[in-house]
């Protein structure tokens, strides 16, 4: 079973277009969650993202649904396979 975290970044990440800066992540997540983000919460959204990266050096090995747009540390990912990252 996916994380709600993990169904929502891959969902606010088709809107915008398959990548996203985290701020832009983080003002999405709001809007489709309504609760506002803590400093914890935006910890997890990061940890999720790069879970699911091998650009990351934490990948978990799991599916690998994110990359660097702009290389690691400059804080924009992108799906790797646009709408449907679970077939």
């Amino acid at each position: 079973m996916k994380s709600s975290y993990l169904n929502n970044i891959v969902q606010i990440m088709n809107d915008l277009g398959g990548k996203a800066t985290y701020a832009e992540l983080y003002d999405e997540y709001e809007k489709l969650t309504g609760e506002e983000l803590t400093a914890s919460k935006k910890a997890t959204i990061r940890k999720t993202i790069e879970d699911y990266s091998s650009d990351s050096k934490n990948f978990k090995g799991k599916e690998d649904l994110f990359y660097s747009v702009h290389g690691m540390g400059r804080g924009t990912w992108g799906l790797r396979n646009i709408n449907d990252p679970f077939d």
